[in-house]
């Protein structure tokens, strides 16, 4: 199976899955209805289903990305697209029948809803398994990436994520520190020592390597040079990712001008009525949320009161363009030393987290995009992560739901954040908002982590303030 066709056998399997689940439907619907009218009479009533489905699910497959794949496996979010664009899938189904003066039966529609939303979802998990069965048996995807820090990384944790790519990481090789001008260390499956330039293409022969990912912030160096060019000759696949290639959140292009390759840097340039229909999203799901969760929130805001004597507290974040705000949450320490029993309850269940609602509403804070952080963090932050706050700061994100929080480095939460701003879409906010209450139900049902008791405030509070500056940019 070639990678570059999985989507559209993805999409053959889901409009085929069309008519499974139609069948399934219709005959648990009427499989014990006595009205003397055939299986196949009770299937030509829903034909208008078939016509409106398939064009639809079509448009969304590709607006949504729905193959599963893109943006790394991960199958929180394959569950979450799935269930968001079968609503919107019904709800489409429901305006056209309506419109047309069909009465479905509304047991047929919720079943074809069920059996079709665990069928793609089954579709994909199927075809990742076939993919890393098959690519994994094939040699020559064995590749080893040149070079070190977090670009290496990065593209380790990628390629990782990705196991439709012909990729097959064995092992890194680095700039020694001892040999810097003539030679590498290796990181391979064998425990190796430095390694000469000229036995690095000997030492890939033997670890039977096709390929080779240079990731090097200085790619031109001679030695470099030297090993591609032995590369080529020995039939080595060789891919270079391009100096710089994250200081922009961009889509790449490649034009190509008589041999000579430039690589184009698109930047993300979304329209007024985008930010229009994001603020109305905003606006009605949150209030939307606020209102079924106000017996939750009163009845922890009146907990919070009566221990403290006062229920929410504000914080100053920054949010677009960094101006600051104050974030409001429950009075509830995010660190403390010593916590009571319901302040470990409300902060594993992110019940603090909810007045931010009210944030929302004002217009300082989105439902979904990058989590505000405080102005003394933006002093750490370089151009690049300055570009997260193109965009109003969020309740959750794309980095909170892959499970980074306060304490993790704002690089690690940029390259997330980033993404998202780069992709985002009203698709991608649903999916991020069901991903989150996931989130949520597996973080809250988690069995909690020992509290530590030896350790006085005063130090306790230096090592969270180190941790606060030191993890802001690690590189």
């Amino acid at each position: 199976m070639k990678t570059g066709k999985i989507r559209y056998w993805i999409l053959s399997a889901d409009l085929l899955w069309v008519l499974g689940a139609s069948a399934l439907a219709i005959g648990l619907r009427y499989a014990v209805a006595a009205d003397g009218i055939s299986f196949a009479e009770h299937f030509r009533t829903y034909y208008l289903l078939l016509f409106t489905v398939v064009p639809t699910w079509t448009l969304l497959y590709f607006e949504m990305s729905l193959d599963g794949f893109k943006g790394g496996w991960h199958f929180p979010a394959i569950l979450s697209k799935a269930i968001v664009a079968v609503s919107l899938l019904m709800v489409v189904v429901l305006a056209l029948a309506f419109l047309t003066q069909h009465n479905y039966s509304r047991l047929v529609l919720l079943y074809f809803a069920l059996f079709f939303a665990l069928g793609i979802v089954g579709v994909r998990c199927l075809v990742r398994y076939l993919v890393t069965s098959e690519l994994r048996n094939v040699s020559d995807h064995r590749c080893v990436i040149l070079g070190n820090g977090p670009v290496v990384k990065e593209l380790a944790s990628k390629i990782a994520s990705h196991p439709e790519l012909p990729f097959q990481i064995v092992g890194f090789l680095f700039p020694g520190e001892s040999e810097a001008s003539n030679g590498f260390a290796s990181l391979l499956a064998t425990p190796r020592g430095p390694v000469k330039t000229l036995q690095v293409l000997e030492l890939l022969a033997q670890e039977n390597v096709h390929r080779l990912i240079i990731a090097m912030s200085q790619p031109d160096r001679a030695e470099v040079r030297k090993l591609i060019a032995e590369c080529r000759k020995a039939s080595i696949q060789v891919y270079l990712v391009p100096q710089w290639y994250d200081l922009y959140a961009s889509q790449t292009e490649l034009v190509e001008i008589d041999g000579l390759p430039l690589l184009s840097l698109q930047e993300p340039n979304p329209s007024a009525a985008s930010f229009a229909l994001k603020r109305v999203m905003d606006v009605v799901l949150s209030a939307g949320i606020l209102l079924l969760i106000s017996p939750l929130l009163a009845f922890a805001a009146t907990f919070v009161y009566s221990k403290k004597g006062k229920a929410f507290r504000t914080e100053l974040r920054c949010g677009k363009d960094g101006i600051p705000f104050g974030m409001f949450r429950l009075n509830v320490e995010r660190h403390p030393i010593h916590p009571e029993r319901y302040e470990r309850l409300f902060v594993r269940w992110s019940l603090t987290e909810l007045p931010q609602l009210w944030n929302v509403l004002r217009g300082e804070m989105s439902l979904v995009g990058p989590r505000p952080e405080s102005a003394e963090r933006l002093k750490h932050y370089s151009e690049w992560q300055r570009q997260r706050l193109k965009v109003r700061g969020g309740v959750t994100g794309l980095a909170q739901v892959h499970g980074l929080r306060d304490q993790h480095s704002s690089e690690d939460k940029a390259r997330f954040d980033l993404q998202y701003i780069f992709y985002w879409s009203p698709f991608l906010d649903l999916s991020l908002i069901l991903q989150t209450v996931w989130t949520l139900i597996f973080r809250g049902l988690a069995q909690e982590p020992p509290v530590p008791q030896t350790r006085n405030a005063r130090t306790v509070k230096r090592d969270y303030v180190s941790r606060e500056v030191v993890d802001v940019n690690r590189s």
